[in-house]
């Protein structure tokens, strides 16, 4: 696993989710836009198996950075977030090789 990748990857689907939410919220469809590179971030982090419960906590925290980030303050939040979504996702992977 490449940790530079990995945060790179991490960073520019919240900054994909970022403009996409701005662009829907003026009336834009966005859906053939749209990044889809989750399963390949959670690959990449060492999950094998990838549960509906894996996808949907990932993409809650995915929304939580996106509610923070702002155009003004674009960079700033998704160097922030991207290492920080990184690090809880080396975590969650952790806690899933200590429960087995």
């Amino acid at each position: 696993m490449d940790k530079k990748l990995v945060i790179h990857l991490i960073r520019e689907e919240l900054r994909n989710k970022f403009l996409m939410n701005t662009l829907r919220s003026l009336g834009f469809d966005c859906t053939s836009y749209t990044l889809i590179i989750s399963e390949q971030i959670l690959t990449f982090v060492g999950f094998t198996e990838k549960s509906d419960n894996l996808y949907q906590w990932y993409f809650q925290i995915i929304d939580k950075a996106v509610e923070e980030i702002t155009f003004l303050n674009l960079d700033e939040m998704l160097d922030k977030w991207s290492v920080h979504i990184y690090i809880e996702l080396l975590e969650a992977k952790l806690n899933e090789l200590m429960s087995k």
